[in-house]
Formats: C-alpha cells, sequence, structure tokens
C-alpha cells in the first residue's frame, strides 16, 4: 500500500469510529485528526471536509457490505441456500453496521449527504438485483423453482430488494425485526413457496 493510501486508510478509519458514535455533527476535523493519529493540515490536505470524508466512509462500507453479502451467497451450491444465505447475511451485516448507516439517515433527511447516500443506495439496488436475478435464473435451470418465473426474474429481483430494503429501513429508523436474521428461512420457506416447484 502506497504511503498516501496509508494515510487516507488511516483517517478513514478514525472518521468511521467518531461517526458510529457520535454522529456526523458532532464530530470535528480536529476530532478526526486526534482519531487518526494526523495534524489537521493532513486531513485538509486529502479531503476539503469532513462531509467529504463521510462520503468516503460510506462509499466503502457499502462496497464491504456488498462483498460480504455476494461472497456469501455464492459460497452456496444450490439457489435456495444462496437466497437463504443473501437474507440473513444482509440483515446480520446491516445490524453490525447499524449505527452508521442509522445516523446517515437520521441526521442529514433533506441534505447533501442523504443524497450521495441515496446515490450509493441506488448503485447497490443494481448490484442486488442482478445478484438476485441470477439467483433465479439458476434455480430454474436446476429445476428448484418455476420455469415460468424466468421470464420475470427482472420484476421479482426488484420486488425482493424492495422488499429487503423496507426491512432494513424497519430496522436502521424505527429499531424493528431485531430477531429477522434469525428467521429468515420462515421468509425463505414463504418466497420459495411462491417460485418453488
Amino acid at each position: 500500500m502506497e504511503k498516501d493510501e496509508v494515510i487516507v486508510q488511516d483517517i478513514i478509519n478514525g472518521a468511521k469510529k467518531l461517526m458510529q458514535q457520535y454522529g456526523l455533527k458532532k464530530t470535528t476535523m480536529e476530532d478526526i485528526a486526534k482519531a487518526a493519529g494526523k495534524s489537521k493540515s493532513t486531513l485538509y490536505y486529502y479531503f476539503k471536509d469532513k462531509e467529504e470524508i463521510f462520503d468516503k466512509v460510506i462509499n466503502l462500507e457499502i462496497d464491504e457490505f456488498f462483498n460480504a453479502v455476494n461472497t456469501a451467497v455464492n459460497k452456496q451450491t444450490d439457489a435456495i441456500s444462496m437466497l437463504k444465505t443473501y437474507v440473513v447475511t444482509k440483515i446480520k451485516t446491516l445490524r453490525e453496521k447499524i449505527n452508521l448507516y442509522r445516523f446517515a439517515v437520521e441526521n442529514d433527511l433533506e441534505g447533501r449527504i442523504n443524497q450521495e447516500f441515496t446515490k450509493l443506495r441506488n448503485r447497490y439496488d443494481n448490484e442486488e438485483k442482478k445478484l438476485i436475478s441470477s439467483i433465479l435464473t439458476k434455480g430454474v435451470e436446476t429445476n428448484l423453482f418455476k420455469k415460468e418465473i424466468i421470464q420475470e426474474t427482472d420484476v421479482l429481483s426488484e420486488l425482493l430488494v424492495s422488499c429487503i430494503r423496507g426491512v432494513e429501513m424497519d430496522i436502521i429508523a424505527h429499531n424493528k425485526n431485531k430477531t429477522l436474521a434469525e428467521k429468515a428461512d420462515l421468509l425463505v420457506e414463504m418466497l420459495i413457496k411462491g417460485m418453488g416447484k
């Protein structure tokens, strides 16, 4: 890793902890500099303000989030296990990162940060739709799911992403569905009853 990359990573790591603990509004550039073990001038050399640092934190977190889900899903061998793993990993990973997402939603509902967050979520939604579509296609090809759904994989993928997004918002904004990850079998069973043979 290059020296600049190491410095940026130190800043990101320091900022992430503070933002998760105190939120963006209460976190200052001076706080981040102390947490990262850098001077304020070093922070301003790499980032114009704390909002830009936050954008970087969220970008990296969302990439990490999707990679964790994608890796877990691709370790499974059949479409039903992949679908279950998708739901469980997504909700468990979300719960691990809940403070970061919660403050992003709560602290800036109308501002620039929320716009950036929405843009990132849209990118992530598209990646998720592709992932779910590949699971559904595999399920049809291996005779686990009805052949009829192959014409509707795009619509079904979008619906599933929207359903899980609703669960995510309930967890983030309203602290609901604490035990949903443990009940993923039930959720997947209901889905499979509609699509399975």
